[in-house]
């Protein structure tokens, strides 16, 4: 009988002093029968309003069916790249699928799932004066958008007499080259095709460095971390992730896991 009681004891105490266990955001998404998601709507292909003002693109998409998935409404929050993880942490978002680049760094911060795209950063100039080499940017302007892979590649690579000036999204970035306020710009391979597109005497010259991407979500949820990767394997083996990639991208990527 002391026994009995001490052991009843022993559980109040444990469950006094022990946290409970947090909901995952899984299971508050469910209940709540909306995501939040944050996207980048200037940045196309990945985020863009399209000619009925509407959300669209690669990131959107991918958010659309991720919402499908979950039997949930997807509440589509347009913000910047300096305020993706801020947002996030913030529990202002759910996710965040805008061209997020993985980074040893911001994984301290947030974690990430496996990729679903990988992209390069470029350097996008006048085809009429070629640069081959990160080291002939020296002395030049050069557009990057702010807290984005870009402007860390380019603020880490620290070549000597590069001037950056950035901007807060990835229109913003392309709209400073077409206006002539920088002589180029270091941007993803898929925003390099819109503006070669947009102005033919503007090329992409040379790779700066590759870019993996992921979803962004908040650490310590492993439930909605192995939910997120879960969907985005089926999405693949589906072929709906490949379909999205040639649409809006023009190619499929290998996608790596970790």
């Amino acid at each position: 009988m002391l026994l009995k009681k001490l052991a009843i004891g022993l559980a109040v105490v444990m469950a006094t002093v022990l946290p409970a266990k947090a909901q995952s955001t899984l299971d508050t998404i469910i209940q709540r029968g909306t995501i939040n998601v944050g996207v980048g709507l200037g940045t196309p292909p990945y985020g863009l309003m399209d000619g009925n003002m509407q959300p669209d693109g690669y990131d959107v998409s991918v958010a659309k069916l991720i919402a499908r998935d979950l039997g949930v409404k997807v509440n589509l929050v347009d913000t910047t790249a300096a305020n993706r993880i801020p947002n996030l942490t913030a529990n202002k978002l759910d996710i965040v699928i805008y061209s997020f680049s993985i980074t040893a760094e911001r994984a301290k911060a947030i974690a990430f799932t496996n990729t679903y795209y990988v992209d390069q950063q470029v350097y996008v100039g006048p085809a009429d004066k070629p640069i081959n080499r990160i080291e002939d940017l020296s002395g030049k302007k050069l557009g990057v958008t702010r807290a984005s892979t870009n402007d860390i590649v380019m603020t880490k690579k620290a070549v000597e007499g590069v001037q950056l000036q950035r901007y807060d999204d990835d229109a913003s970035t392309s709209q400073a080259l077409f206006a002539g306020q920088v002589e180029g710009i270091v941007t993803s391979g898929a925003l390099a095709r819109a503006v070669e597109e947009r102005n033919p005497k503007l090329k992409k010259q040379f790779v700066v460095a590759s870019a993996p991407m992921a979803i962004g979500l908040r650490r310590n949820d492993p439930d909605f971390l192995h939910w997120l990767n879960t969907e985005l394997f089926m999405l693949q083996s589906t072929g709906e992730l490949q379909a999205l990639q040639k649409k809006w991208m023009g190619v499929e990527v290998d996608l790596p896991r970790f």
